[in-house]
């Protein structure tokens, strides 16, 4: 099917940032749909429905209760970090990792069956680093299906134990996944609520945001599966503004953007690429902006 002569156009660039080395990809929950994971409004979702009963088991003198909302209804970013905090504080850290692990198990899913997983690891020979705030595990999995070496910076000391594969004589650094939002495998690097976010209210506070900031300045973004509404990376992208160094991005919308949306994106340098997508769970549009792109850049031998 052709694409779009503007879409077209966005390839032809993003093929050239590639070619230079001047691109890094953040994929979001979005991406994890293919594999049928719950996005974050609805994990916030299922945690304020076991947050309510223990609410009022914690305060029973109320004169209201809370009413947990539904995946359908409006919630702001204030909400979604206050359910998170409330939970931790009210149900404990244990019951909240737990239900997270239950909420983003992947255990029984093959990652090497995801055709936008698959796809993402092939960016692997063309980006110096991909970024997620995914708590799941599919994209290192997807990795090493693909016998792809790589290592997960999650926390501070994943920086400091930089692993490297010895290959014909030479050592070469294992393609970095850089998870800005910690890992369920490691409850103590998550973040979740509005007290986690504070304490990344700075371009010093944490080494990856660090990181993210080193990669980003001087390169371009393309955004995967993600909506920007995550108060740490729009928190750090004003930051980057300020300091008059903030890169463009290209937001891949599956759906059509509003002038609004367009003129509000356009602020910050990110640019809306409207896929206008059929099904949003497994947009085939969406695969096929990516192999067009990959298209460009891969010699034929290898594709």
């Amino acid at each position: 099917m052709p694409l779009a002569p503007d879409v077209e156009r966005v390839l032809d660039h993003l093929a050239g940032r590639i070619r230079r080395g001047q691109l890094v990809v953040l994929v979001g929950a979005g991406a994890s749909r293919w594999a049928a994971l719950p996005t974050w409004k609805q994990a916030v979702c299922e945690l304020a429905r076991d947050l309510a009963p223990a609410l009022e088991a914690a305060v029973p003198e109320a004169a209201r209760r809370f009413t947990p909302p539904s995946p359908d209804d409006p919630l702001s970013v204030d909400a979604f970090l206050k359910i998170g905090e409330a939970f931790r504080w009210v149900c404990g850290e244990e019951r909240l990792h737990e239900r997270l692990r239950r909420l983003f198990d992947a255990s029984h899913i093959d990652a090497a069956d995801l055709p936008l997983h698959r796809l993402l690891v092939r960016f692997a020979d063309h980006v110096p680093a991909i970024y997620t705030t995914n708590f799941d595990d599919l994209l290192e999995r997807a990795f090493g299906a693909a016998g792809r070496a790589y290592q997960v910076v999650a926390e501070p000391r994943d920086l400091h134990a930089w692993r490297f594969d010895e290959i014909d004589g030479e050592f070469v650094p294992r393609f970095p996944i850089y998870k800005l939002h910690g890992s369920l495998g490691r409850p103590g690097s998550l973040v979740l609520g509005e007290s986690d976010f504070q304490r990344r209210q700075g371009l010093a506070s944490h080494p990856i945001d660090l990181r993210f900031c080193s990669d980003v300045v001087g390169r371009e973004v393309l955004l995967v599966g993600y909506s920007f509404s995550d108060p740490n990376v729009r928190w750090l992208w004003a930051k980057l503004r300020d300091l008059d160094v903030l890169p463009v991005a290209h937001f891949l919308e599956l759906g059509e953007s509003t002038d609004l949306d367009v003129a509000y994106f356009l602020k910050d340098r990110i640019h809306r690429i409207d896929l206008r997508a059929g099904d949003r769970e497994r947009p085939r549009e969406l695969l096929e902006f990516l192999e067009r792109l990959l298209g460009r850049i891969t010699p034929p031998s290898r594709r």
